[in-house]
């Protein structure tokens, strides 16, 4: 009997449902039960996805950092704004999604949780950390170039403090239940680490 073929719809309704649990969660408050109910998918189905609980919460990471990618940071580094207009604006544009509902960020989420347990989340987290760093760093240099964002301090190095940093106010806003943690680290970020002191 020849294997049913994989059907991406179906992977794709997985992975964000996926996300919503862990996000909510937590890795190990996950059940995959839970996420297949949610779909009325059947247990055999998800592993024909995704080898363990452990690759499938790899791919979460993935999937939510493409999707991040797509609807902020590539629009914004296609943009004709100044770099570091598009850096904030990239970052507002997140803040207003915590406004309204969004639990945070899955990166930072399962960085704390299991990136010590698990090498493939962690390199899964690694490398859409660095990419997000990349893009950064990116619009950071351009900014440089422009004469508004200070160039004593490398682009790349900026770019992680950025990440840091609002990876810290995530946090922040989880124990506080509120957005303003984001924002004012948005707003320390532009007024006091980025821009160029005349």
């Amino acid at each position: 009997m020849a294997r049913p073929r994989k059907n991406e719809h179906i992977k794709e309704e997985l992975l964000n449902a996926g996300l919503e649990t862990l996000l909510t969660k937590g890795y190990h408050g996950t059940g995959i039960k839970e996420v297949l109910d949610k779909l009325g998918v059947p247990k055999g189905s998800f592993y024909h996805y995704f080898k363990s609980k452990e690759m499938f919460a790899a791919e979460v990471v993935h999937f939510y950092a493409r999707d991040l990618n797509e609807r902020i940071l590539g629009v914004m580094a296609g943009s004709r704004k100044t770099g570091l207009i598009a850096i904030k604006h990239a970052f507002m544009l997140m803040v207003e999604e915590y406004r309204t509902g969004t639990c945070g960020c899955i990166l930072g989420a399962l960085a704390s949780e299991i990136s010590e347990t698990s090498e493939i989340c962690r390199l899964a987290i690694l490398k859409e950390v660095e990419n997000w760093n990349n893009m950064l760093a990116a619009l950071v240099t351009q900014g440089q170039k422009e004469g508004v964002i200070r160039t004593d301090l490398d682009a790349q190095l900026l770019a992680k403090m950025l990440w840091n940093c609002w990876e810290g106010g995530v946090l922040r806003m989880k124990v506080e239940a509120s957005a303003n943690a984001v924002e004012d680290v948005v707003n320390i970020m532009f007024d006091a680490i980025l821009l160029k002191r005349l």
